[in-house]
Formats: structure tokens, C-alpha cells, sequence
């Protein structure tokens, strides 16, 4: 049953008399869950079918409704085949199997080869931050250049009039790095991170700063580094009703894990520089703004370096768990 009635944008006839229908002969209730149950990729043409319409199918009055009715999350996926400046990327509704693709990401044609970027979402919007790119008039022998660059999509526009925002740099650029979005504050936290070769992976640079990103002002601000140099590293946010078995000792502190990466060098025979991965894990309390170590992952001799990691929040951003992907195993 339907909680409430749901408050469906207002349209117009056309002879100047307002109307909220959605489907002749249908309910606007039953009209309006039949509406929100389609997946993204057709709403750019379905939007035109009728002007209700075109005002009803926008993310800013679908995903709302879809909470207040209280149905469940529908999640999509966007995903990033190669360089967003020359391959688009796509987002995915695994729900209905339906792919829609997004527009290029804006480029200088001086550098290609973008890499080590961060993708996050947060509201309606999607940011792709920093990475790694190459000066086109030195690969492959230059050295990746890490980018300070942030650009945002705002989904909540109609498909066909989507294009990519750039917003203010990072105050440090910086690629293979640590973030995740602070939906209570509206804001992206990153940290660590540098920039290194696909071909001479050790001879590239690793930094330990952090900072945070306010979506409402447009500003970066610096807050505590980490306490050692980290890239290749990946990070989460852990809301307070997360933290039931530390709640006693931290309180309710909102808390920014970073897990793994790479920051020292080890001599091999002598001559050759080898990472050092780390095992451990740090975290940061937002509000200390002090770091401190979990502990180890896994124990020694068991594997050397973090694999690919995903992170899958639950119903109210509960989190769900922390899956990593490592050739054909898959541990949580």
C-alpha cells in the first residue's frame, strides 16, 4: 500500500490549466509507479511522449518518490571501459539490462592516456577525479603526470542534455588515491595517491596529504595527511551506525578508512627499487581529525598487494560489505 499520495511535479495543457495526469485512464499513483520503474536509459525518449511526462522523468522527482514510496534502491552502474576523454562511459541499470551512454570527458589534446582516476557519486552527481595522464608528445618514455582536474555530470538532467562540469582543481594533483563521498555533509574526502609508469612502475611518485572537497561551496580544504606516503590505496566512508563494535571506544565519530597501497621502496639485488605494500589499514575520525592503524589484512606470507576493491553500501547507506576481486577468487 502506498504511503502517501505522491506529489507529482505540475504540468499544463497547454490552455493554462494545471493537470496532474500522467496516464489517461489510470490513477496518478498506479501512473506514477509505472513511471519510476523504467530504467534510465529510456527516459531521454520517453520524456518527449507527453509533457507530463517531460516534467515527471528527471532524477530530481524520481528517486525521491522512489524513497518515499519506499521501494528499493535501483541502482545503477557507470562504468568506465578506458580513457572517459576518448571512449565514453556508460551507465548500466543491471535491473532492466539496459545500457545508456554519457558524454566524453573534456580533454587538453596535449595529454591522452588518462588512467588511475576516481569515479563516486554523490546526490545526483557523478565526479571523475584526477589520475594519471601522458604527455602525447613523450609516450611512452615520459613519466605519467598526475592531474588535479574534477569534473562532475549532473544526472538529473535530461539524458540528451548531459555534459561534464569542471569544477576547482584539487589542491595537489594526484592519481591511484583514496576517496569516498560524506553524504551527511555533502562533500568528498581523498587521500594519498601520486602518479607512476605502466611500464617502470616503481619509479613513480607517492604523496601522503589529504583533503576535502564541499560540494555547497565549490572549496578544497586540507586536513590531516596521512601518516605515511600511500598510493595504489582505496578508501571508504563509515557512517555512525556502522561502528557498533567501536562505538564504545570512538564514540560516534563518522570515520574514513583507507585500505592498503604502496608507499616505500625495497632494493632488489642492490639496484633495483621494489614497492612495499602495506597491509594494514588507517582511519581517520572526521571529527579528531587524528588518524590511527586497524591492524593487518591478512598475515604474513599470505598474499602481497590489495586487489581490486569494491565497496557495496545496503538499504540507508548501510554498509554491506567490502568485496575484493583477485584473478578468479573473490574474497570479502
Amino acid at each position: 500500500m502506498i504511503p502517501s499520495r505522491p506529489s507529482l511535479p505540475p504540468t499544463s495543457t497547454g490552455e493554462g490549466t494545471p493537470t496532474l495526469t500522467l496516464i489517461p485512464g489510470l490513477p496518478d499513483d498506479i501512473a506514477a509507479l509505472i513511471l519510476i520503474s523504467l530504467p534510465y536509459s529510456h527516459r531521454s525518449r520517453l520524456r518527449h511522449t507527453a509533457r507530463a511526462w517531460h516534467a515527471f522523468l528527471s532524477a530530481a522527482s524520481v528517486a525521491p518518490l522512489r524513497r518515499l514510496l519506499r521501494l528499493p534502491p535501483r541502482h545503477i552502474l557507470c562504468l568506465f571501459p578506458s580513457d572517459p576523454s576518448v571512449v565514453p562511459p556508460f551507465l548500466f541499470d543491471p535491473a532492466a539490462a539496459a545500457w545508456a551512454p554519457l558524454p566524453l570527458l573534456p580533454c587538453s589534446p596535449f595529454f591522452y592516456g588518462l588512467s588511475n582516476f576516481a569515479t563516486l557519486a554523490l546526490g545526483p552527481h557523478l565526479y571523475v577525479l584526477g589520475g594519471s595522464h601522458f604527455d602525447a608528445r613523450s609516450y611512452p618514455l615520459g613519466l605519467p603526470l598526475p592531474s588535479a582536474a574534477v569534473h562532475r555530470l549532473d544526472l538529473s538532467r535530461p539524458p540528451h542534455l548531459l555534459s561534464w562540469t569542471r569544477l576547482p582543481d584539487m589542491l595537489s594533483p594526484r592519481g591511484s588515491f583514496a576517496c569516498a563521498p560524506i553524504a551527511s555533509a555533502n562533500s568528498i574526502i581523498v587521500a594519498g595517491g601520486g602518479s607512476r609508469h605502466a611500464m617502470f612502475p616503481s619509479s613513480g611518485t607517492r604523496m601522503s596529504s589529504a583533503e576535502v572537497f564541499a560540494a555547497d561551496s565549490g572549496e578544497w580544504v586540507p586536513t590531516n595527511r596521512l601518516p605515511r606516503y600511500r598510493s595504489g590505496c582505496v578508501g571508504f566512508f563509515l557512517r555512525q551506525n556502522q561502528q557498533k563494535e567501536e562505538k564504545e571506544v570512538h564514540g560516534d565519530e563518522e570515520e574514513f578508512w583507507v585500505m592498503g597501497g604502496y608507499g616505500d621502496y625495497r632494493p632488489v639485488a642492490g639496484v633495483v627499487p621494489a614497492n612495499v605494500y602495506y597491509k594494514d589499514v588507517l582511519v581517520l575520525g572526521l571529527r579528531s581529525g587524528k588518524w590511527r592503524e586497524v591492524g593487518d589484512m591478512w598475515e604474513a606470507g599470505e598474499r602481497q598487494k590489495l586487489g581490486k576493491v569494491v565497496i557495496m553500501d545496503g538499504v540507508d547507506g548501510e554498509l554491506m560489505g567490502v568485496f575484493m576481486l583477485d584473478h578468479n577468487a573473490i574474497f570479502r
